[in-house]
């Protein structure tokens, strides 16, 4: 079954560049440099880029709960896999741009990434003498990696972009990513009621406490519904007035954020920002003992790292299974983070092989190498010192080949499914920028 799976994988992501490749033209030598996570699925699409790939820094938060995943990338992809390479590390400049030229070797080339790794470097690497004419541009995958965190200290697109003389794209708010986010809710509960029941031996659904979540996005929301299909009520809060009368309307547990905070033993954070570490008093209005599962890293979801730099929180254990962290507050009150021994903690759903485990992610690798191809060919627009959307085109030919692929009784036989060609001038009037 697995084998049957992968293959119809590979001939997803071969069929798809086929078309981005005919249809875009970008140059033979063009290459990427990923910052991606460490899931089974990218290893079928990293083979089929080919000698594309310059290299792959494996994110932090789903590697070391992968390690056989980044083992099989050195394997099959000796000296390209930058395992040890971390965001502290390419916070320096210097170091950055040195990587880079290794990696390139004297060709085009274009950065994709979850996270902005390479934000604080970008300015440097676009401005290089040697790697500016063949930088074709940077890709970011995620709404933080554009806004980093709300403190500064996690920087992103949005904060170096008026220096950067080369376009940044977003697919952060993509129809795909849209697709994609669905699935990490459910994902997100998955994880968390495994590793409750490994931790502390009780299940999400037989929970006795109260369960919270703050945050109402779309992956927050896909966290509310896979509750609710266990039978479980939380609490919510958001801070937009919208989406409260929203969850009040339709008979959710709508709170105040005090109320949340005050009363929920499990709490899942889904605020995309500096929930904690911007406002460290509201640490002392938690729950003694509560559980905080962080529906994205640590560093930009509630800002741990921050909060043990400036002494607000500091660990008193890690469970020798490492799942959780207890920390104390300034007052002596205990908080747990679920995967937290890093003194970090993390989204649960990355310690699982396959992500989500759904093939809506297949698109989203695919979306990251059609716009490194664009942004190296001759129909991109985009402008520099801006962040542009995903252009519509470009995923529109993406979807309708995964929809051919793993769906193929959606599709009406009688329409040709590739749009690309005949549309340069919908995605050139698509790339409006962001920076507004």
């Amino acid at each position: 079954m697995q084998n049957h799976e992968s293959h119809t994988h590979r001939q997803f992501y071969h069929l798809t560049i086929e078309k981005i490749n005919r249809a875009l033209n970008p140059p033979e030598d063009l290459c990427f440099i990923y910052v991606q996570h460490a899931f089974s699925p990218c290893i079928n699409h990293l083979t089929c880029v080919g000698d594309r790939l310059a290299a792959v820094i494996p994110k932090g938060s789903s590697s070391k709960g992968n390690p056989d995943v980044v083992e099989q990338l050195h394997q099959l992809f000796p000296g390209r896999v930058l395992s040890d390479v971390t965001r502290r590390h390419l916070t320096d400049t210097s170091y950055a741009v040195q990587l880079v030229k290794e990696v390139t070797k004297g060709r085009p080339f274009a950065i994709l990434e979850y996270g902005a790794y390479f934000a604080p470097a970008a300015a440097r690497i676009a401005s290089d003498r040697y790697l500016g004419p063949k930088l074709a541009g940077f890709v970011e995958g995620t709404e933080n990696g554009i806004k980093g965190s709300d403190d500064g200290n996690t920087p992103g697109y949005r904060h170096v972009v008026n220096e950067v003389n080369r376009p940044i794209v977003s697919k952060a708010r993509s129809m795909i990513k849209n697709i994609m986010d669905l699935e990490i809710g459910p994902a997100i509960v998955e994880s968390s009621d495994n590793l409750l029941r490994k931790t502390l031996g009780c299940r999400l659904q037989h929970w006795r406490g109260k369960i919270g979540i703050v945050g109402l996005g779309a992956i927050g929301q896909g966290v509310l519904k896979s509750l609710g299909k266990h039978n479980l009520h939380p609490m919510v809060y958001d801070a937009k007035p919208a989406i409260m009368a929203e969850m009040a309307y339709k008979q959710y547990d709508a709170v105040a954020q005090t109320t949340v905070l005050a009363t929920s033993d499990i709490l899942f954070l889904n605020t995309g920002s500096c929930f904690l570490s911007d406002h460290p008093e509201l640490l002392e209005k938690l729950k003694d003992d509560a559980i905080l599962i962080l529906c994205t890293s640590g560093e930009v979801e509630a800002g741990i790292p921050q909060l043990i730099d400036a002494g607000h929180l500091q660990l008193i254990r890690c469970d020798s299974n490492e799942t959780l962290a207890t920390y104390k507050t300034i007052s002596g009150k205990r908080i747990r983070v679920m995967l937290g021994d890093d003194h970090i903690g993390q989204a649960p759903n990355m310690i699982v092989e396959d992500g989500s485990g759904s093939p809506a992610n297949l698109m989203s690798d695919m979306e990251f190498y059609a716009l490194g191809a664009y942004l190296a060919s001759k129909q991109n627009v985009c402008k520099a010192n801006s962040i542009h959307e995903s252009p519509t085109a470009l995923q529109t030919v993406i979807i309708e080949q995964w929809l051919e692929t793993f769906y193929p009784a959606t599709l009406d036989n009688t329409v040709p499914p590739d749009h690309l060609s005949t549309t340069n001038d919908q995605v050139a009037g698509e790339t409006q920028p962001l920076n507004s």
